[in-house]
C-alpha cells in the first residue's frame, strides 16, 4: 500500500503540455516592449535622417538663391558701367572705357552662365551682344572712332535697355520661384 501514495504523488508531478507561469508572461512582456524600443528607435533614426536631409536641401536652395542673385547683381552693374562708358565716349571718343566695360560685362555674363539657371542664359547673352553691336558701332572702321548718328545711336541704346529689361524680368522669375 505504500506504492500507492508514491505512484498518487508521481501522478500530481507529471503535467501534460506547456506551463504558462507568472515569469513567462513577464519574459513575453520584456520580449515586445524590447521590440517596441527597437521599432521606435528605427522610426526615429528614419525621421532624423530625414529632417537632416529636408534641412540639408532648404539651406542648398538659399544658397543657390544668393549666388544667383549676387551674380545677377554684378550683371547689372556691369551693364550699367557700359551705359556709363557709352556716356563717356560721347565727349571724349575713347573707346578704351568702353572696350574694359564691354569685357567686365562678359565677365559678369559667365557668372550668370555658372550660376543658371538655363533659361536666363539666352537673356543675359543678348544683353551682352547687343552691347558688342553698340561698342562695334563706336568703333568705326579700321579700329578708328567714328560718328554715330543720333537716330543710331537712340536704337543702339534702346536695343541695350530692352535686352537689359527682358534681362530683369527673367530673373525676377527666377529669384520669386524657389524651385528653380
Amino acid at each position: 500500500m505504500y506504492i500507492i501514495p508514491f505512484v498518487a504523488e508521481a501522478a500530481e508531478k507529471k503535467k501534460d503540455g506547456f506551463d504558462f507561469t507568472e515569469a513567462w508572461g513577464v519574459t513575453f512582456a520584456s520580449g515586445l516592449t524590447v521590440l517596441g524600443m527597437i521599432l521606435a528607435a528605427w522610426i526615429a533614426y528614419r525621421a532624423g535622417r530625414r529632417q537632416v536631409a529636408d534641412q540639408g536641401l532648404i539651406e542648398h536652395k538659399h544658397w543657390r538663391r544668393q549666388n544667383r542673385l549676387e551674380a545677377y547683381k554684378q550683371f547689372m552693374v556691369a551693364i550699367d558701367g557700359f551705359t556709363e562708358a557709352m556716356d563717356k565716349w560721347r565727349t571724349s571718343r575713347n573707346t578704351t572705357n568702353a572696350g574694359r566695360a564691354l569685357e567686365t560685362l562678359a565677365a559678369a555674363e559667365a557668372g550668370i552662365r555658372l550660376s543658371g539657371p538655363q533659361s536666363l542664359h539666352p537673356h543675359a547673352d543678348k544683353v551682352t551682344k547687343t552691347a558688342g553691336v553698340f561698342y562695334q558701332a563706336l568703333r568705326g572702321p579700321v579700329g578708328m572712332p567714328g560718328f554715330v548718328p543720333p537716330r543710331r545711336w537712340a536704337q543702339l541704346t534702346r536695343d541695350v535697355i530692352d535686352a537689359q529689361n527682358a534681362f530683369v524680368i527673367e530673373a525676377a522669375k527666377v529669384l520669386d520661384d524657389p524651385y528653380r
